[in-house]
């Protein structure tokens, strides 16, 4: 076959069919990343080699990150909020541990400072100390009673001007310091009377003229009557017990006594004392009985029959004491004893 029958062959051959009616184009490619619009055209950023599906990396990763970063900061933001409650609360436990503490320090030292010193007391801390304190009968009833014999008051007589000793009854008693100004008081021991101990004393105009201390018990009170009872022997010994009686006294710091003779010219005391000195100042003492007595013998039997006056409750038995204001008051009554007799201690 000759050259030209060649060319002519190829020539002849029919051209690829281009078929355009497809119904479903092909999708157009995602937009690259590299391809900027500007002045609306498509402009193309160089990069590297490998470059796109590294920055589709780091996106990702970065908002990973960030993702990562809000739940840390949240979790800080909550760790740092329960940190504060914690603080909160623990600064709660440690203020209510001080105050408790507080409180029980106060506590425990008010207790500890109640408790009375022994002797010898400080210096400083008058009226401390252990006193003797002169009185004198001023008056006496016996109107809780139908038989006058069986309520008594040592030592038996009132006070008299003609004879002054013969009502005198002197109280050996023991003040002791708990405070600077709270103070206890206890009567020495003595078979003449019942006795007290540590019987807090309350202060009355404090830093006054008038300033003075009081205070009371009650107590059961026995009294050997003076004269034998209905249906008694002279010889059979009989007590008369008086079950609610009212003990009450008030001491002056400053207010001086005028009884008995010579009190005036004892020096007020500046320290504690032990050796029952003289107590200068005023005071006043009360014994007071408005229940009935009942009397037994000393094998307990009831004896005298009914001490109501006039068979129905009667009125107010009582012994005042007192070493100051005698002046005014008149004649005595007593014969018994001259000189000072002690009453309760």
């Amino acid at each position: 076959m000759t050259p030209s029958s060649r060319s002519s062959m190829r020539l002849s051959q029919p051209m690829p069919v281009i078929i355009e009616d497809i119904a479903d184009p092909p999708a157009l490619p995602e937009r690259s990343p590299r391809r900027l619009t500007v002045n609306g055209r498509d402009n193309y950023i160089a990069m590297p080699l490998g470059s796109t599906s590294q920055s589709s990396e780091k996106t990702a990763v970065d908002e990973k990150s960030e993702v990562l970063e809000e739940v840390t900061v949240d979790r800080e933001w909550g760790a740092r909020r329960g940190r504060g409650y914690k603080v909160a609360l623990l600064s709660l436990l440690f203020a209510s541990m001080v105050v408790g503490l507080a409180a029980g320090l106060t506590i425990g030292l008010r207790r500890r400072n109640q408790q009375p010193p022994s002797f010898p007391l400080p210096t400083g801390l008058f009226p401390a100390g252990s006193y003797s304190f002169t009185t004198a009968v001023t008056r006496t009833s016996t109107a809780c009673t139908r038989k006058p014999s069986t309520w008594r008051c040592f030592p038996y007589a009132t006070y008299s001007p003609s004879a002054p000793p013969l009502s005198a009854a002197a109280f050996s008693w023991i003040i002791s310091p708990m405070t600077s100004y709270i103070y206890t008081i206890s009567s020495s021991a003595s078979p003449l009377a019942p006795s007290f101990t540590n019987l807090t004393m309350t202060l009355v105009d404090g830093n006054q003229y008038t300033e003075r201390f009081t205070f009371n018990f009650t107590m059961h009170n026995a009294v050997v009557p003076s004269a034998p009872l209905n249906g008694v022997a002279e010889d059979q010994e009989t007590l008369c017990w008086f079950n609610s009686t009212l003990v009450s006294a008030t001491i002056w710091t400053r207010m001086r006594a005028t009884y008995p003779s010579g009190i005036g010219d004892v020096e007020a005391a500046v320290n504690a004392t032990n050796v029952f000195a003289p107590w200068p100042f005023a005071v006043e003492v009360r014994q007071v009985e408005e229940g009935t007595p009942t009397c037994r013998d000393l094998d307990g039997r009831v004896v005298g029959g009914d001490m109501s006056p006039d068979g129905i409750q009667g009125g107010q038995c009582g012994c005042w004491y007192a070493n100051h204001g005698l002046s005014t008051l008149g004649g005595g009554n007593g014969t018994e004893a001259v000189g000072s007799r002690k009453l309760f201690g």
